[in-house]
């Protein structure tokens, strides 16, 4: 009697500790499996697209063709100095470059294929804010004296429940270098998630540049 009491006591313990344990691990898994988390900003390239040219001639800018033969935005009634900037301005929005031989020498017929084409940064970062939400922030900062006369900007965000989208504008912009839009998402499914800016954004400058987003992709957890 005491040998098969003993035995039954020392199952009794076994399974009373597998109740004990087995709940704390779970908890410490679902907890580990719904941890928040956030993404650092990431940036990616605000690539030119070409003019608009209604743009440009709506705003005192004409659409000419280079030497070179890359079209180039000038203001209406340029200066010589004022037509040779534009068109060293545009050199690097198409992708092209100016070599030199020599300090200060510029030979502005000889470019060449050597500059990756961009007007700026866009930008994305997501950061869970628990409650099966997050907050993402987007935006893009032009090149030094640009300016954003209007944009469209939109924003894919896919978790283990599915997919959705978030969307600025299109609307005018007062002469931006840059700008920033933030939303707060609810409704989430708890798990990995990514928020994409989608090359379907834009900006417009005020000389008919048109500057399309690259894919920018932040990851977070959600909660």
């Amino acid at each position: 009697m005491f040998r098969k009491f003993g035995t039954i006591v020392a199952v009794g313990a076994l399974a009373l500790a597998a109740v004990a344990t087995t709940p704390a691990v779970a908890a410490t898994k679902a907890a580990t499996a719904a941890e928040p988390s956030a993404s650092a900003p990431v940036e990616v390239a605000l690539e030119f697209k070409g003019y608009d040219k209604a743009v440009a001639q709506a705003h005192g800018y004409t659409i000419k063709t280079s030497p070179q033969g890359f079209e180039y935005s000038v203001i209406n009634n340029a200066t010589p100095a004022q037509d040779q900037a534009a068109q060293a301005k545009a050199a690097i929005r198409w992708g092209k470059a100016a070599p030199t031989t020599a300090p200060g020498l510029v030979h502005p017929n000889d470019y060449g294929d050597i500059f990756s084409p961009t007007c700026g940064t866009a930008w994305i970062s997501g950061n869970a804010v628990g409650n099966l939400s997050v907050d993402i922030s987007t935006g893009f900062t032009l090149l030094p004296g640009d300016k954003a006369i209007f944009y469209f900007w939109k924003v894919y965000l896919a978790d283990p429940g599915g997919t959705s989208h978030l969307q600025w504008g299109p609307t005018g912009l007062a002469d931006r270098n840059s700008w920033a839009g933030h939303k707060t998402v609810g409704g989430l499914t708890v798990g990995n998630a990514t928020a994409t800016v989608s090359t379907e954004s834009y900006a417009v400058l005020i000389d008919g540049s048109s500057c399309n987003a690259g894919p920018a992709i932040a990851h977070y957890g959600i909660n």
